[in-house]
């Protein structure tokens, strides 16, 4: 009888045993599953920056342009030319407007008789204006507004834009500093009216989706 017990609490304890380490092991799967969907997705490598690219521009003129891409290839730069719409300086205009056409008509005539003999009154104009003069010279633009402001007329002076085709020179691998470190000035190349800029970014090519509308 108790040989009996005896073998029924070793039985029993054998299977507690089994059964403790079989719960362990099944509790240790889950909370590994778990910790593994609860890792972050790995982020995308960071992409490299992009070379360095200096652009020289813009030159209005075909015949500069040459000359100036002549000298640098002729140093050794290579050279990548780029034609670009773009709005320019057209000088700066000195105008007068008016409340309606008799006022036009005394403004040109007081303008006039002060000895400026280049006043015009534009025709069919919303403003009635009286333009006196376009000078490619700021300062002398300045200088004639004041001469008619004298006459207690209130002349304006606004900048004159139109657009024109423009050369710029991309030299890749070239950073902009290094290009604006003095050396063009010893090639000749006169820098009053270029600039030295960065290449513009060139736009990502375009993706599936942006080509074909997604279902």
């Amino acid at each position: 009888m108790i040989r009996n017990l005896v073998m029924v609490l070793v039985a029993a304890n054998l299977l507690f045993f089994a059964w403790s380490h079989w719960v362990d092991a099944d509790t240790a799967q889950l909370t590994a599953v778990a910790a593994s969907a609860r890792k972050a997705p790995a982020l995308p490598p960071t992409p490299p920056a992009p070379p360095p690219c200096a652009t020289l521009g813009p030159f209005a003129d075909e015949l500069m342009a040459v000359q100036a891409q002549q000298k640098l290839q002729a140093e050794g730069w290579g050279l990548l030319r780029r034609d670009v719409q773009e709005q320019v300086r057209d000088g700066w205009w000195v105008h007068v407007a008016n409340a309606d056409a008799a006022g036009q008509a005394r403004t040109l005539n007081a303008i006039r008789r002060a000895g400026i003999n280049d006043a015009f009154a534009m025709p069919d104009d919303p403003q009635f204006l009286v333009s006196v003069g376009v000078f490619s010279d700021e300062n002398r633009a300045e200088d004639r507004a004041a001469r008619v402001q004298r006459l207690k007329l209130d002349a304006l002076v606004t900048e004159r834009q139109r657009e024109q085709t423009t050369i710029w020179f991309d030299v890749p691998g070239v950073a902009r500093e290094t290009l604006s470190d003095g050396r063009l000035a010893t090639l000749g190349i006169e820098l009053a009216q270029l600039r030295i800029e960065a290449c513009p970014v060139a736009a990502p090519p375009p993706t599936v989706t942006d080509i074909i509308p997604a279902p």
